[in-house]
């Protein structure tokens, strides 16, 4: 994982909860780096996923309903990756201030016949050190255009409205 934060003070900062299933503490650090590992493969890596959200999340992102639980959460994802199966995150930096933190980073998939690449900011807030609430914060043009601009693309589309 190719982690940088903005200053060194990060490392050490917060006592968070990086797996709910075990209990598992640790930094904001191991939190983003918990992340990105799960982001590295996100659809084999769901489960996985989830775990590190509390229980109640709420879960909102431009252009996708706003869930909340992680059984809501795990069918928004699920539609998400049957959607853009090679979907990928990619963190560049984050930064975390009591109990806010920021990651930015730029997703990439498959739309139509080509790769799309957009950037992102997911702000979540934690309670007790678990993850409540996850915002994403995105531009969501580039991808309906890449939706729009080929047949291949429209029928991509079409699936993911069939799903929900």
């Amino acid at each position: 994982m190719r982690e940088r934060s903005t200053s060194s003070e990060h490392r050490d900062m917060g006592d968070v909860v990086i797996d709910t299933s075990t209990g598992a503490r640790g930094t904001y650090a191991d939190w983003v780096a918990a992340f990105q590992n799960r982001w590295s493969d996100a659809r084999n890596n769901l489960d996985r996923f989830m775990d590190i959200l509390g229980p109640d999340i709420l879960l909102r992102a431009p252009g996708l309903r706003t869930t909340r639980g992680r059984d809501a959460g795990r069918a928004a994802f699920a539609t998400t990756f049957d959607a853009l199966p090679d979907i990928t995150g990619q963190v560049h930096r984050w930064s975390a201030s009591g109990e806010v933190l920021f990651i930015e980073m730029t997703f990439s998939a498959t739309i139509g016949k080509g790769r799309v690449e957009w950037w992102n900011v997911d702000r979540f807030l934690f309670r007790d050190g678990v993850a409540m609430e996850r915002v994403a914060y995105f531009d969501p043009s580039r991808i309906r255009r890449a939706y729009f601009s080929s047949l291949a693309g429209l029928r991509q589309l079409w699936r993911i409205r069939r799903m929900r």
